[in-house]
C-alpha cells in the first residue's frame, strides 16, 4: 500500500533541469516519474555490491583482455615452431 504523498521542492541548475526534461521527453513520461525512478535506483544501491568493486573488476578484465592477443600470438608461434614443416 502506498504511503501518503509528500511534496518536496528541489532546486536544480538550468542544465540539470534541461537534462531532466529531455530524459522525461525521450521516455514519454513526466519529469516526476524520472525523478521517482532515479530515487528508486539510488535507494536500491544499498542492496547491491558497491560500484567501486564493479569498476575494479571491469578494469582487471580489460587488462586481461588487452594482454590476451599477445599471449595468443606467442602461443601460436610456439606451436608453429614445434610442428615441422612438410
Amino acid at each position: 500500500m502506498a504511503g501518503a504523498a509528500v511534496e518536496v521542492c528541489l532546486t536544480l541548475t538550468r542544465d540539470v533541469a534541461e537534462q531532466l526534461r529531455r530524459a522525461a521527453q525521450a521516455r514519454g513520461v513526466t519529469e516526476e516519474i524520472v525523478v521517482r525512478q532515479a530515487l528508486d535506483l539510488f535507494f536500491r544501491l544499498d542492496e547491491v555490491p558497491p560500484l567501486q568493486d564493479y569498476w575494479f573488476s571491469v578494469a582487471a578484465m580489460r587488462e586481461d583482455w588487452d594482454a590476451m592477443p599477445e599471449d595468443w600470438m606467442a602461443a601460436d608461434d610456439e606451436v608453429n615452431d614445434a610442428v615441422p614443416a612438410r
